[in-house]
């Protein structure tokens, strides 16, 4: 067990996986092996390996089942029941699904605000040419509600009201907040809260998660990151969040997703003590470069795609990602981003994912015209989606192995 433990601090998985079905195999009753299946599948599955986490996982959980904790990662480890485990592609390849990790709910993500009124240096919205603008119609939204419900493979999809852009923006939003819970749908937003009307009508609508995105706390370092944002109107607004939250009795869950830059890691102290002063989550995320378009121009060697000379303050830089993502990534993955969701236009046409942004990468047809299996169809046959693999800039699963040392 001490062997399998120091293994697994290596992040020698596969030695450490491999070295356990031995000793399982040997003797399975063995006294020193007690615990081994809880230890090895926390681990698999702290690591993003969750398909080699389950068999674990489950043997632990039958073993300790009053532990609603272990009981919820491992069924966080298994493919949902919506999802096929594999898909056979047109050129004869087969490829595995594994557990989402985004969440188990297939989602259904809808840009309802066509713009945002930041120009963020790694968002499109900053760093690429316009694209047409708006905001969704009401009655288009009830329609779109209607045909996912109808529809969906998920009995019970998640439905997120932006992409790209910013949803408080729409001067709608607590109607279309109202007709998704009507619809039985729990509603996520995300927002930069750099706005100056609307948030208490957002807030008495009660959407089910909020999540702010954040990128320093001073404004020096937010105002290059979230440029055109203004970090006292933020901070303003997130104690007014707390107040109408509580002055609503709504049960909103608001977290603010932190994004971590070089030059801005030393404010993350700073940051999570707010986030626990007003009762708020706070998740650190290693700031990354989009969208995809222009992510694949600088990996291939054209470093004007950075415009904004934003990628030398990324925590890692996105050649030396893509490096380490072709040797973990697992070959036959297919891409969460592709079974597992649906993204929608602020027109109601449909994007090849949530990651892409510009027209070539729009499937050329609407929501309201095509049945899911259709839509699916012509993602798995768009070209990008071969450009985006080969690239190692897709959302697959990991493979088990040995973590080389650095």
């Amino acid at each position: 067990m001490a062997e399998i433990s120091s293994l697994l601090a290596a992040g020698r998985y596969a030695s450490a996986v491999g070295l356990a079905r031995n000793r399982s195999a040997a003797d399975h009753f063995d006294p020193a092996l007690i615990g081994l299946p809880r230890r090895l599948g926390e681990a698999l599955f702290a690591a993003g390996l969750w398909r080699e986490a389950e068999p674990w996982l489950a043997e632990a959980a039958a073993l300790e089942p009053w532990d609603t904790g272990l009981a919820q990662r491992h069924r966080r480890s298994r493919l949902p029941d919506w999802a096929e485990p594999e898909i056979r592609l047109d050129d004869g390849r087969t490829l595995v699904r594994h557990p989402p990790q985004e969440g188990a709910a297939y989602s259904y993500t809808i840009d309802v605000v066509g713009t945002c009124n930041l120009r963020c240096p790694t968002c499109p919205v900053g760093n690429s040419p316009a694209r047409p603008r708006g905001f969704m119609a009401v009655d288009l939204f009830e329609r779109i509600i209607a045909k996912i419900r109808a529809e969906s493979p998920d009995p019970n999809p998640r439905l997120t009201l932006y992409n790209w852009g910013e949803p408080l923006l729409h001067p709608d939003l607590p109607r279309l907040i109202g007709i998704a819970h009507a619809a039985g749908l729990k509603v996520q937003l995300s927002t930069n809260l750099n706005i100056r009307h609307g948030l208490e009508a957002v807030i008495a609508a009660n959407p089910d998660e909020l999540k702010i995105s954040l990128s320093g706390a001073s404004q020096e370092f937010y105002g290059r990151t979230h440029r055109r944002g203004d970090l006292a109107l933020v901070l303003a607004n997130m104690r007014e969040l707390r107040r109408l939250i509580d002055a609503h009795g709504a049960t909103t869950r608001v977290w603010i997703g932190h994004h971590l830059y070089r030059s801005s890691r030393h404010q993350l102290p700073e940051v999570a003590a707010l986030a626990h002063e007003l009762g708020f989550a706070h998740h650190p995320i290693e700031a990354f470069f989009m969208p995809l378009e222009r992510l694949a121009t600088y990996l291939d060697g054209d470093d004007a795609a950075d415009a904004h000379g934003i990628i030398p303050d990324l925590p890692l830089n996105p050649r030396e990602r893509a490096r380490l993502l072709a040797e973990q990534q697992a070959p036959d993955s297919d891409c969460e981003l592709r079974f597992a969701q649906t993204v929608i236009n602020h027109d109601g046409s449909v994007a090849l994912c949530c990651s892409v942004y510009d027209q070539a990468n729009m499937l050329g047809i609407g929501f309201l015209d095509h049945p899911h299996a259709e839509i699916q169809r012509r993602r798995y046959a768009h070209d990008f989606c071969r450009q985006c693999t080969a690239r190692h800039m897709h959302y697959a699963g990991r493979r088990l192995m040995d973590v080389p040392s650095r």
